[in-house]
């Protein structure tokens, strides 16, 4: 995903996603927060979100995406929805919090970085999908 600039819609009011603390881009640890901190205006329209949709904010720690243009203090909003193959997650693996590109391989999800310093994720036990990402915030400057 590289970065998008996106227009800004005639009669377009911004839906408020709640931000909902940090999640790793590195190596696992920790769970996503669950606590509101704040809520960040997003046009649903502009990013072609459903209107219905549940969707939540994440702030991003770590450089393992940096590949797919997704750094540190990024902020990515993420859908409630099944994952496809290819997809960008926050994904619970094992207990740990991460997000990652989501694959498929030999009928078995994995999780991969975007960084080749870190290796692909197997789940030991569980792989539970927390959302799919559909847009990244980045602070200019």
């Amino acid at each position: 995903m590289s970065p998008v600039i996106l227009p800004i819609l005639a009669n377009d009011t911004p839906d408020l996603v709640p931000l909902l603390g940090a999640i790793e881009a590195g190596r696992p640890g920790g769970s996503a927060g669950e606590r509101v901190e704040a809520c960040i205006p997003v046009s649903f329209e502009a990013l072609d979100i459903p209107r219905n949709a549940r969707c939540f904010a994440l702030r991003v720690r770590g450089d393992s995406m940096i590949d797919a243009h997704i750094v540190e203090g990024d902020i990515v909003v993420l859908e409630l929805r099944p994952p496809h193959d290819g997809a960008i997650v926050a994904a619970l693996i094992d207990g740990e919090a991460v997000l990652k590109r989501y694959l498929m391989q030999g009928g078995k999800p994995y999780l991969k970085s975007e960084n080749p310093r870190y290796a692909k994720l197997v789940p030991a036990q569980e792989l539970v999908i927390q959302g799919v990402l559909r847009a990244v915030i980045r602070k200019a400057g």
